[in-house]
């Protein structure tokens, strides 16, 4: 597929938020390559990989150009100092060249399978945002996270309006339009990101589909590693100035 503004727009592009990811992300790049050549239909697309990694200490960056060899198409972005996971996967999504592009966290905590998934759900539906959810209850480790997150997501419903189970699994995709409409809007750069780019696709009148993802894994030393109560304290803040950037329809 041709873009009328550049020469090359491959079918999808994969953004992966790495940071202080030495550890993981090789092995990450490593399945991730082997998925792509061998499932039956993105085997047949042209892709991207954008790795993101914040300016952290650690080697995330070089790691990921050892792998460079085995894609077609892997670029590592740096957007400079540590702000937030928010600020990571906007730099990468409005950087992305995909006819489709998807975000994916570096711990594979939602098996790679669902990129294909996600790409037919499109290929049938032609939404405009499809976004993974979870059955928080079975997935989530321990009561207090599974009460607090079922508050979050119910606090959201009402803040953000939309009407989703679990707006914060790190794992969806956006045409390359949509991406680009809500990304530019984005004024939230921590974790709270998911729940304002939700947010901003409503007031767009953008089409969400959901994806119930059963197989989905918490991963020890996972992209959550900040603790519960702190990110959660974080998302309440973040919340309120959802609320008051739909009140004043910044969005729009």
């Amino acid at each position: 597929m041709l873009s009328k503004k550049s020469t090359y727009q491959p079918d999808l592009s994969i953004v992966i938020p790495a940071r202080r990811e030495a550890k993981r992300i090789g092995k990450t790049l490593d399945e991730l390559a082997i998925y792509l050549k061998k499932d039956k239909t993105l085997k047949n697309l042209t892709t991207e990989v954008l790795v993101v990694a914040a300016d952290a200490g650690d080697d995330t960056g070089g790691v990921t150009l050892s792998k460079k060899n085995k894609f077609e198409n892997l670029k590592l972005l740096k957007p400079g100092a540590i702000v937030g996971k928010g600020r990571d996967v906007a730099y990468g999504m409005l950087r992305a060249k995909g006819n489709l592009i998807i975000f994916m966290d570096a711990d594979l905590a939602t098996p790679l399978r669902h990129l294909a998934e996600f790409y037919n759900i499109y290929q049938r539906q032609k939404p405009d945002i499809i976004i993974a959810t979870r059955n928080l209850r079975k997935h989530h480790p321990g009561k207090t996270r599974i009460v607090i997150s079922n508050i979050g997501n119910i606090l959201f419903r009402f803040a953000g309006g939309v009407w989703v189970e679990d707006s914060q699994c790190g794992f969806k995709m956006f045409t390359h339009e949509a991406a680009k409409i809500c990304f530019k809007r984005l004024t939230i750069l921590g974790w709270g990101f998911d729940m304002e780019i939700l947010a901003i696709a409503k007031a767009q009148h953008l089409r969400i589909c959901t994806r119930r993802v059963n197989d989905w894994v918490s991963v020890p030393d996972g992209v959550f590693a900040d603790g519960v109560l702190k990110s959660s304290t974080k998302s309440l803040v973040e919340l309120s100035r959802i609320l008051s950037n739909r009140i004043v329809r910044r969005y729009r």
